[in-house]
């Protein structure tokens, strides 16, 4: 009979029955061990007494710091390539010219939501200023209207911008669980009050409106304000964030509403009705990369515009999530991209925000335009919004 301390001196990872070993036929097999024995087989192991550290200390995790090790490098190449810049040329011989039109900065705090109209002036909707401003296509401020308040005409965080066919603005007042109507110049019209917390919305050329909510679900209401569906869309709301779950949406031709939502990164495809009928998870540009879906729209040709918080890019994907090519990157002197959309011009219009980056409205090239074509990358214009 062996004592508990020479039974630890002889067997000190463990005792185990005396049965024949067999080599491991992998590297994963040898190095995921949970001893350091070389060889090893199929024996059943008994109740080892060593305290949890002593276990950890004797455990091999060679095999976990290799993957670790590969994965970092790839990250880091990847992030590498994001950020180089090539010098090209058209077959002119000539510069192409940048990408980044015009940016505009200045008092904007966390601007949440964007849209255009059909005279191809910008909306945004101003959070925490608790404001709408309009832009028109070459970023200049045309008017603003809003303050902070609970009564008609007025906002609690507005996260959300829409317009209707008839170039109405549609406004998610999120704190105010409400949606508010307004006249093409500002002037309010009628409110529609909402289940949940509203956060981003899109409506079609039939006076559809999908409402996205802070609760992960989508109500749809027509014109008027009545309620046709509410449906989850399956997410977990994470109870510990003031902004709850958040979804950015957008809506096609087909009476499809588009979800780019950022807990399981999928893009997915609902009917009215509630159907879940496509989802696809979006490709990143470079290996070794993860994405963050934040804002999203549809091209003129129907493909998605996915704008990538955390990589800052904007991707083109077909109606299938198949990566055709990326519009933008940290090179064309975009960051924290958080909503984008096309103009009427055909420029891609983006904003952007993070809690140690600014906050801006930026115009890209990006269809091919008269007015651009061939402007020369020196000619950057900037405003500033008071």
């Amino acid at each position: 009979m062996v004592d508990y301390l020479s039974r630890s001196r002889l067997y000190a990872t463990g005792y185990r029955t005396p049965d024949i070993r067999k080599p491991a036929v992998s590297y994963r097999d040898l190095y995921r061990d949970k001893t350091p024995n070389v060889f090893q087989g199929d024996r059943p192991a008994v109740h080892d007494c060593r305290l949890y550290t002593a276990k950890s200390l004797a455990d091999d995790k060679r095999f976990d710091a290799w993957v670790l090790s590969h994965g970092l490098t790839e990250t880091y190449k990847s992030v590498n390539e994001l950020h180089y810049k090539e010098t090209s040329k058209e077959d002119s011989g000539k510069k192409i010219p940048d990408k980044l039109l015009i940016n505009t900065s200045g008092n904007f705090k966390w601007p949440r939501g964007l849209t255009t109209n059909a005279e191809g002036d910008i909306i945004i909707a101003d959070t925490m200023n608790h404001r709408i401003l309009i832009f028109n296509n070459s970023a200049v401020l045309k008017t603003k209207f809003g303050s902070r308040g609970s009564s008609k005409g007025k906002f609690d965080e507005p996260t959300g911008v829409s317009c209707f066919p008839n170039d109405d603005i549609v406004v998610a007042d999120k704190k105010n669980k409400r949606i508010q109507v307004f006249s093409p110049s500002g002037k309010f019209k009628y409110k529609i009050d909402c289940v949940d917390e509203p956060y981003s919305i899109a409506s079609d050329q039939e006076y559809n409106l999908a409402v996205g909510t802070c609760k992960g679900s989508l109500e749809i209401y027509t014109q008027e304000g009545k309620l046709l569906t509410r449906f989850d869309i399956g997410l977990k709301v994470n109870s510990s964030s003031k902004n709850g779950t958040p979804i950015n949406i957008c809506l096609n031709d087909n009476h499809e509403v588009i979800v780019s939502e950022p807990v399981t990164k999928y893009v997915k495809y609902f009917n009215f009705s509630g159907e879940l009928l496509y989802k696809f998870k979006p490709e990143a540009t470079e290996k070794g990369l993860s994405t963050h879906p934040s804002g999203i729209t549809i091209s003129p040709i129907g493909q998605v515009i996915l704008a990538d918080a955390l990589n800052h890019t904007v991707n083109l994907y077909s109606e299938r999530g198949i990566l055709l090519h990326q519009l933008i990157g940290p090179t064309d002197d975009i960051g924290a991209v958080q909503t984008v959309t096309v103009g009427a011009e055909g420029h891609l219009i983006c904003t952007e925000y993070s809690s140690n980056g600014e906050h801006a409205l930026k115009i890209f090239r990006y269809r091919d335009c008269a007015c651009h074509r061939f402007r020369p990358g020196s000619s950057k214009r900037g405003s500033r919004v008071l």
